[in-house]
């Protein structure tokens, strides 16, 4: 097999670097936006609903196609709010939403994680893999029984962009593309709160259940409103 000269090859990696960086430089004119938060109730567990929009260019769909695995890393916070206090921070998850293209059987790879979150799925179809990227459902971020109904809370949440830097010519971009500025700025519910209007058993709000225990007595509804 004949050598490409280092010369040549480095002239390449040149040109891709500017090209990468206006391409760059146009992806982040858009800026990718978090909407749609919401939370509900799902079982005894407070999950998060959410849609990050704009969060695909026509380069990082083209960077796909390519087959460099793409990652979205969505962080989440459940936070109590406190007046004239910084706010206190209830729970936490951080979902990571992955695509990754086979060119060769022409198959979407997606596989979203995070605590108590693990799902695998395939598709060939290019407008389900976009909804399964920019969309979180039912994300869990506990368990209800540490709401109070005394107190108001909320749910926040940002995302940013993750490139598998190994990829060519990402391994030669590291120093070069900022990457980093891709990414949302943290995006709130309404506030909440646990309606204690439907609250049977308040004693479960207070104490964590027993290992063993059944479903307690409880109709778990948050309710929210504005500020």
């Amino acid at each position: 097999m004949k050598k490409i000269p280092c010369n040549t090859r480095w002239r390449t990696v040149v040109l891709t670097v500017t090209v990468w960086l206006f391409l760059s430089s146009a992806a982040l004119a858009t800026s990718p936006t978090m909407v749609n938060v919401g939370v509900a109730a799902l079982e005894d567990q407070v999950v998060l609903n959410a849609r990050l929009i704009d969060g695909f260019t026509d380069d990082i769909l083209e960077a796909i196609k390519t087959g460099v695995p793409m990652t979205y890393i969505f962080h989440i916070e459940l936070r109590r709010d406190i007046s004239l206090w910084n706010d206190s921070l209830i729970s936490s998850n951080t979902v990571t939403h992955t695509i990754r293209y086979d060119s060769l059987k022409k198959i979407y790879f997606f596989t979203e994680k995070g605590n108590d979150l693990l799902h695998k799925i395939m598709t060939r179809d290019e407008i389900r893999f976009r909804q399964m990227m920019l969309s979180l459902e039912n994300v869990p971020l506990g368990p209800l029984y540490r709401l109070n109904p005394n107190e108001k809370y909320y749910v926040q949440v940002k995302a940013d962009l993750q490139v598998d830097r190994f990829w060519f010519p990402f391994n030669y971009l590291f120093f070069f593309v900022p990457f980093n500025s891709f990414e949302t700025d943290w995006a709130k519910s309404s506030l909440l709160s646990i309606d204690p209007d439907m609250v049977e058993n308040q004693e479960a709000f207070n104490a964590k259940p027993a290992p063993g225990d059944g479903p307690n007595d409880l109709k778990h509804v948050i309710r929210s409103f504005n500020k």
